[in-house]
This record gives C-alpha cells, sequence and structure tokens, in this order.
C-alpha cells in the first residue's frame, strides 16, 4: 500500500504543509516518489509517522524526535526523558508567571474607586514596561509584594507621590525637616515594594528615568527623585549629628554629599551578597577584596583619615538602624560581613592559658601602652605581665589593634581600668583600705598603686592564679606586699571563705572592682557574690560591670556581638549571665545595697576620651558599669 501526501494528511490529520516541513527537515521523507516526483508513503513511513505524533504528544521537539528516531540521539532515552520533564516544568513555570501577571493586573484595576479603560490600558502598559527592564525572578519578587506595595496602585504610594510633588511645586528645601521626613517615607516604601534588594530599586529607579511614558503613568519625574536623593542625603546626616560634633557634622555632610551620584553602596552590597549567595567562605580572597572596597568607601564617604570622626560615625551606626535603609542591608548579610571583617583581625593570643579573655583583656592595655597617646591608663606593668614571647607578638601585630573593632573593645578596656583605679583613689580618700579584685586575670591594679595603703586581695580560679604567678616570675616581677592571692571558683566555693583565709577583715568596708567576669558566671553566683559584698561593713561598694540582653541591642551591634560570644564559647567561654538595668538596680537595692550609680558610655566618653583624634571612644555596647554602695 502506498498514500499520496494528500490521502496521508487526510488519515494522519495533519496539514500537507506539515508532511512537507517533516520531508524539508529530515524527519519524515517517503521511500519512494512517483516518476512525477509526487511523494508515496509506505507501510515503514505510516510506521515513523505514528512514533512522530506520538513522542510529540509528550512534547519532545522535532529535533530530538529526528535524533531519537535515527539513533543519533545526544545522551541515553533516560537524558531526554530528563531534558523534556525539565522543559514541561519550565512551561508550567512559565504559565504560572503568566497567570500571577495576569491576576496582578486584574489586582491593580480592582484597586481603583473607579476602572475606566484608561485606567485598563495604563495597567497593560506599565506591566509591559518592568518587564522589560526585569528579570523573571525580580519581577516575581515584585508581584509576590502585591498591588498594595507598589506604585502606582498603593495607596501610600498614591499619597507621597503627590505630597512630593506638592512639595516641589511650593519650592521646599531638600534640606528642611518636611522634606526630610518625606524622604524617610518614601526610602521605606522603596524597601517594602522591593523587599530590600537595592538591584530592583535600581532597575525600577530606570525605568522611571528612562520609559517616557513611565512619569505619566507612576507620577514620578526625573526631578521628583532628585529632589528625593537630595533630602535622604540630608536626613542621614542629620541622624549622624545626633552623635557628632557641629565640625565633624560638617565634614560627613560634605563627603556624603560628593558621594550621592556615585550610588556605590548598593553595588557593592550586590557583590557581597551574591559572595555570601555561592557560600563563599568570608575569609575567601574575592570576599575579603570586597571587605577593603568596603573600608575604604566607608572612609570616603563619611571620615577621610580622621580616626576620632571614624570612630563617631560607627558609633552612630550602630546605635541608629535607619542609617542602614536603603543599601540592602538585612542581619544575614551584615553577620556575612562581620565575619569577613574580623578574618585576620582576630586579637586573642594563641597560647590563652585557662582563661582566653585574662590574656585578651591584658594584651589591649599593653597595646594602649604602644599606640594611644595621651595615656588614658598609665600601666608601665602591661607589657612586663605578658610576658617577652606575647609581648613581641603584640610589636609584631599592631596593625591588628588599629582595626575600628579593636579600637572600640581597647577604649572600652581601659576605661574601666582607669575608672576602677579612681574608684580605688577616691575610696583609700574615704579610708578603706581592702580592695578586692574579683575575677583578676592580669589585671595590674596593685603594681600600677604598689604604694597605696592598705591590701589588695586578687580573687580568681585556682588554675588563672597559677598562670599568672608563673608568667610574674618569669618577667621577674615582684609581687607588692600589700598584694594577696586569693584562689576562688565563684561557682562552687563562698568568696567569705576565700577571703576570710587571707586575712579579708569583714568588719571593716572594702571596695570591689568586678570588671568583664559576671557574664561568664551563672546568673545564681553574681547574686550570691553581690549578696555577700551587701552583707560587708557599711561604706563597702562594689564597682560593677555586667551585660544587657544582646536581643536589646541595636541591629548591627547585636550581631557583632552574638559571633563575638560564639567565638568566646569556642575557646571555653561562654557567656550566661544577662541583666536588664532596671531589673538589677532593683535587686541591688532587695540585697541591701542603699544606692548605685550607672555610667552611661556619653558620660565616660566625656570624662575620658574627650577631645582625643586617635578614635579611642566607647561606642554602643552590651557592657554596663555600676557602683553600688552598701
Amino acid at each position: 500500500m502506498r498514500l499520496k501526501i494528500g490521502d496521508l494528511a487526510k488519515k494522519a490529520g495533519l496539514s500537507v504543509r506539515a508532511l512537507h516541513h517533516y520531508d524539508a527537515i529530515g524527519l519524515l521523507s517517503p521511500t519512494q516518489r512517483t516518476d512525477g516526483g509526487a511523494r508515496l508513503y509506505g507501510r515503514d513511513d505510516l510506521i515513523r509517522l505514528h512514533r512522530i505524533e506520538a513522542l510529540k504528544r509528550f512534547g519532545y521537539s522535532l529535533p530530538d524526535i529526528k535524533a531519537s528516531l535515527d539513533g543519533q540521539l545526544a545522551g541515553s532515552p533516560l537524558q531526554l526523558l530528563q531534558r523534556q520533564i525539565a522543559e514541561l516544568d519550565a512551561q508550567a513555570s512559565r504559565a504560572q508567571r503568566l497567570s500571577r501577571h495576569l491576576q496582578y493586573i486584574v489586582d491593580m484595576i480592582a484597586a481603583g474607586d473607579e476602572t475606566t479603560a484608561t485606567d485598563w490600558l495604563n495597567a497593560l502598559e506599565w506591566m509591559n514596561m518592568i518587564q522589560k527592564h526585569l528579570e523573571d525572578d525580580e519581577l516575581d519578587a515584585l508581584l509576590t509584594s502585591g498591588p498594595d506595595t507598589i506604585a502606582p496602585t498603593d495607596p501610600s504610594w498614591a499619597a507621597l507621590i503627590e505630597e512630593v510633588r506638592v512639595a516641589r511645586q511650593q519650592a521646599l528645601p531638600a534640606g528642611s525637616e518636611a522634606a526630610q521626613a518625606l524622604a524617610w517615607r518614601w526610602i521605606r516604601l522603596v524597601v517594602r515594594m522591593t523587599r530590600n534588594d537595592p538591584t530592583l530599586a535600581t532597575k525600577l529607579m530606570a525605568i522611571q528615568l528612562d520609559e517616557p511614558r513611565a512619569p505619566q503613568i507612576v507620577g514620578i519625574t526625573a526631578e521628583m527623585l532628585a529632589w528625593i536623593d537630595e533630602a535622604f542625603v540630608h536626613a542621614r546626616c542629620a541622624l549622624l549629628a545626633k552623635h557628632l560634633d557641629p565640625t565633624q557634622a560638617d565634614e560627613v555632610r560634605r563627603r556624603q554629599f560628593a558621594a550621592m551620584k556615585h550610588r556605590a553602596w548598593p553595588a557593592l552590597v550586590v557583590e557581597l551578597r551574591a559572595q555570601m549567595d555561592a557560600g563563599v567562605d568570608a575569609g575567601a580572597a574575592p570576599v575579603q577584596a570586597i571587605v577593603k572596597r568596603w573600608q575604604q568607601l566607608f572612609l570616603d564617604s563619611f571620615c577621610g583619615d580622621d580616626a576620632a570622626l571614624e570612630a563617631r560615625v560607627r558609633d552612630a551606626m550602630m546605635r541608629e538602624p535607619d542609617l542602614q535603609l536603603g543599601i540592602g542591608l538585612d542581619d544575614a548579610l551584615l553577620a556575612y560581613l562581620n565575619r569577613a571583617h574580623v578574618v585576620g583581625h582576630d586579637t586573642t593570643p594563641v597560647n590563652a592559658g585557662p582563661k582566653p579573655s585574662a590574656l585578651l583583656v591584658a594584651t589591649q592595655r599593653a597595646a594602649h601602652q604602644l599606640l594611644d597617646r595621651p595615656l588614658v591608663l598609665d600601666d608601665p606593668a602591661a607589657l612586663t605581665v605578658l610576658g617577652a614571647a606575647e609581648a613581641q607578638a603584640l610589636r609584631d601585630n599592631l596593625d591588628k589593634f588599629r582595626q575600628p573593632m579593636t579600637v572600640g573593645m581597647r577604649s572600652t578596656v581601659v576605661v574601666r581600668s582607669r575608672l576602677a583605679d579612681d574608684v580605688w583613689a577616691d575610696a583609700i580618700e574615704r579610708g578603706i583600705l581592702q580592695y578586692v579584685v574579683l575575677g583578676a586575670g592580669l589585671d595590674t591594679s596593685a603594681y600600677r598603686r604598689a604604694d597605696a595603703p592598705g591590701r589588695v586581695f586578687e580573687v580568681d580560679l585556682p588554675a588563672t592564679q597559677a598562670w599568672k604567678q608563673a608568667r610574674l616570675r618569669e618577667a621577674g616581677m615582684a609581687v607588692p606586699p600589700s598584694l594577696q592571692f586569693v584562689p576562688v571558683d565563684f561557682e562552687r566555693v563562698g568568696l567569705a571563705q576565700g577571703l576570710a583565709r587571707a586575712g579579708f577583715d569583714a568588719d571593716a568596708p572594702a571596695l570591689f572592682s568586678w570588671l568583664g567576669v559576671t557574664m561568664y558566671l551563672d546568673e545564681a553566683a553574681v547574686i550570691d557574690t553581690l549578696r555577700f559584698i551587701a552583707g560587708c561593713a557599711k561604706g563597702s561598694a562594689v564597682l560593677l560591670e555586667y551585660v544587657v540582653p544582646l536581643s536589646s541591642l541595636p541591629p548591627i551591634m547585636r550581631i557583632a556581638m552574638e559571633q563575638m560570644t560564639a567565638r568566646f564559647a569556642e575557646r571555653g567561654e561562654p557567656w550566661k549571665s544577662f541583666f536588664e538595668p532596671d531589673a538589677l538596680t532593683a535587686r541591688l537595692a532587695a540585697l541591701g545595697f542603699s544606692h548605685s550609680n550607672t555610667w552611661t558610655p556619653d558620660e565616660l566618653n566625656r570624662r575620658y576620651l574627650a577631645n582625643r583624634a586617635d578614635g579611642l571612644h566607647i561606642g554602643a555596647s552590651p557592657g554596663r558599669l555600676v557602683l553600688a554602695t552598701v
């Protein structure tokens, strides 16, 4: 049996044109032709056509069908099936996306009180515009936010766009408070609409600038965008100015306006996020290269080589989360960035003995003697107590101690030690001749004030004290006659028993210094020790450092502290106790303390770090210092 092409087309339900195409591409060519050249299809041709149509129904492409039937298929039949499944999945995804787009247009039109033909056409035109400029995933993210978050259908956007238009029409200065308020609202709506994606925000702005019809549909003009940009810079500078002196605020404002046109921050954030999303280690060379550019951009944008201004700006960034708006930072990226900053700048000594935090603090005090002028804490013994090897390692790696995070830690360490010295001096003037240093570590108070009257009791874990005394012997440091070592484990042995054995006079007042310790103890052990101090002779006092819950900190500081405490925990010193300030004040009163005084970071900065050019500055931190008196 032989069929002409017309007969075959009728029987197969195909067009003659389709069979001609099959012949042209070599998919189905007749085995015979008439003398006149007409196509004649035989039994084998019919079987091949049946197979072609069967494979077509499964969605295979004509080239894949030809390759399969001719035995030239690239890959196994299993691979062909897998490719076809992937293509079907892609088709389903495209269909779902089209459905979402159509539903979005329906929602856009329905959002208005009255829907006109113009509304409908504008909605279609706007959808076509954004489809031209956005990738599929960006469009999905935008549409997933919902029509009530996107200009021009979000009522919040519509109202704000009109307010900005009127403000410009009335020539409202971009630096005015009203303009700044509009800028903050604008940036928050952008963050909500784009889900904090700076790339998407940049593309949406480009649509407004590049598409002639966009300003007419959405209502946002290039002039409005420029005015908002200027107002937002003013708004950021006003927020920063709360933490700066007038001269510093002027310098930051100058640099911020100079950097405004570059829009470098969002692009750098996008690069960093790409590394994070790809799972690149924070210490890897590409990430470290971004961090280096990040640091340079920070200096260019805010402070130049002014270390004091840099410290103030970084502190402001910690305290004011709104300063991060609009550049695409979130908690995950901040954590990744912080890990990248820490790489190579960890100042914890490797051979830290039984108490890494003790050597870390002592090393910071020693670095202060080498790097900072004028000295906040004059500590001639600081380098000696480290031992020759650690002191030399410090000198060889001083650049690590110039990094902003390390400078901030050093500021806290030297100021709290200086405060303890001053409180001790005041106590001596009031006739208090017993000074108890709790959790002394490598404290050198007794060496700084070897001529002070009375007795000094250093209390710490037995292993830590043995380690310290070995260091003192190696360094040739004689123990002052007034110093008494008191080995005590706060969580196992009572402080009263240990001090009594060392000759502490329970009937005489004493000053207790408890710095950098309570966070490593269980809350019960902290309260037991405070209860003992509250029971000491009238006039006794304790200078106490504690930490507030990390959850109460601004995001950047919280993330940095969570990572730092995780490193401490890995080294065997987890943080265990946290206190709310008001709750601790009430607890101190209940224990029997007559009054307490807390120093804020601002008070300590004014007292010890005013008018410095070296960047020493106590910024936002979980640590608090309180003097409680019996």
